[in-house]
C-alpha cells in the first residue's frame, strides 16, 4: 500500500531540484566565461638544450657558418615605373 506525501514535501522536493539545477547552470556558464578570459600558455623548452647565462653589456657579434644554398620563403617582384639598372 502506498502512503500519501504531504504536499509541503513535494514542493520542498521540486524547489530543492530548481535551485540545484539553476546552480549548476550557473556555474557552467562561470567556468566557461574563465575558461574564455584565459591566454595562452607560453611555451616550454628543456632545460637540455638552452645555455643559461648572465645579461652582460658590449658588443653582439654573431657568427654563423653553415653550408648550402639560401633559399627565399617567398619571392616578390616590384616593378619600377621608369626603365632603370639595379
Amino acid at each position: 500500500m502506498d502512503i500519501q506525501r504531504p504536499a509541503s514535501v513535494k514542493a520542498q522536493k521540486t524547489r530543492r531540484m530548481i535551485i540545484t539545477v539553476v546552480g549548476v547552470v550557473l556555474m557552467l556558464g562561470g567556468v566557461t566565461y574563465g575558461l574564455t578570459r584565459l591566454r595562452p600558455a607560453a611555451p616550454t623548452v628543456d632545460d637540455a638544450t638552452v645555455w643559461k647565462d648572465t645579461v652582460r653589456r658590449g658588443p653582439m657579434i654573431l657568427d654563423v657558418r653553415g653550408l648550402g644554398t639560401l633559399v627565399p620563403e617567398d619571392i616578390r617582384w616590384i616593378p619600377a615605373q621608369s626603365q632603370a639598372r639595379v
